[in-house]
């Protein structure tokens, strides 16, 4: 007979990004002990500090044999999955990493499920970007949209998508996919295009005469959101038996694409935050020519923002945005529309982590897991 799990305990992989943050912050602050698997101890204490229900263990995703151990060993009422390379753009750069981290480990964490601990419940973040674009057909997506990726990652998300649906359909485990698009804050990391634009123009204030902005094709739209809404998504994902009223069974769980249904092209983007820093831009968007494309200071005319022919990719989807409508009516999820949102929260930060997400009291700190208690070099 199944052992059972440990209620209100949660294993969080990729606990120190963006999301992962979020979410552990949540957990606890709802009352949950939580085992956050990450690369790096140092910079998993930097960014989650310490709290009593908080333990945290490096697990490197290469070596998928300590993370599997970790949840046979805890048996989580909830594994939410958010590790792996995130950077579409990095994807193309390390193709086989990008596999190993987005792919391959999910193989593994399922067998784990599967054989020492099938009543845990799993979440898998899985992505728009998985759905693509196909020259003349539509660019809205939702759970029923074909798959057609085009880089890397993608492909990886995908592959990772459909392996956990038949797990859920052969082998009877609760497993739901949170198909997310673009979802931004100021825990956004280095590689992004969000993160690059919003550093850029903050540093203006202290050289307002520094080289432009240099992006790729102005004119691609995507669909972006502010991150803590689609973290309360994800749980509410992962919890949807009870939030619909149907049986607490695998036949019942359902994916969910996470999005705004909003479609903002990359130039808005970047004038938005320019003119929330007092920038004022003047667009040159004329012709079908990407590298013609530029912005110049409206009080100045010095340019401001030029296309780089390097960050242009012909295999890029030109849009791509999301239908929330079933997370919408099966679960009222619905997020904070608009660039501002989460601009403003990457150009003005909160002053503390309390304004972030709901309070976690701090007790008694727990020790970290160290490198001779079985962890691994991340």
């Amino acid at each position: 007979m199944p052992r059972g799990v440990e209620p209100r305990t949660a294993v969080v992989t990729g606990a120190t990004g963006q999301d992962g943050y979020y979410l552990v912050r949540r957990l606890l602050a709802d009352g949950w002990s939580v085992h956050a698997a990450v690369r790096d101890l140092d910079g998993a204490e930097a960014a989650l500090g310490r709290h009593e229900r908080l333990r945290v263990v490096r697990r490197d995703l290469r070596d998928p044999g300590p993370l599997g151990a970790l949840v046979g060993d805890v048996r989580p009422e909830e594994l939410y999955n958010l590790a792996g390379e995130s950077s579409v753009g990095a994807s193309f750069a390390d193709p086989r990493a990008t596999w190993e981290s987005n792919a391959h480990v999910v193989s593994y964490l399922l067998d784990t499920i599967r054989h020492d601990s099938p009543a845990t419940r799993f979440y898998q973040a899985s992505s728009g970007e998985m759905f693509g674009s196909i020259p003349g057909g539509g660019v809205v997506h939702d759970e029923l949209a074909a798959l057609n990726p085009q880089s890397p990652y993608a492909a990886a998300k995908a592959a990772a998508h459909m392996l956990c649906r038949s797990y859920r359909e052969s082998y009877g485990i609760r497993i739901a996919c949170g198909i997310l698009f673009n979802h931004e804050s100021h825990r956004r990391g280095s590689q992004f295009l969000s993160r690059k634009v919003v550093d850029h123009v903050a540093a203006l204030a202290a050289d307002p005469t520094g080289p432009p902005l240099a992006l790729g094709n102005l004119k691609a739209r995507r669909d972006w959101g502010f991150a803590p809404d689609y973290v309360e998504g994800m749980m509410m994902i992962l919890r949807q038996a009870s939030i619909r009223g149907v049986p607490d069974e695998a036949s019942s769980y359902r994916d969910y694409v996470l999005g705004t249904g909003s479609l903002h092209e990359v130039w808005e983007l970047a004038d938005r935050a320019f003119a929330l820093a007092g920038h004022r831009l003047v667009w040159e968007l004329d012709g079908e020519d990407p590298l013609a494309w530029s912005a110049r200071f409206a009080d100045s005319g010095a340019t401001a923002v030029v296309v780089d022919p390097a960050f242009i990719r012909p295999a890029d989807p030109h849009a791509i945005a999301a239908d929330p409508a079933r997370i919408a009516a099966d679960l009222g999820w619905e997020p904070r529309p608009g660039l501002d949102r989460f601009l403003s929260d990457m150009l003005d930060p909160p002053v503390s982590d309390e304004e972030e997400t709901a309070s976690v009291p701090v007790s008694d700190p727990a020790p970290l897991e160290t490198a001779h208690q079985g962890a691994h070099q991340g």
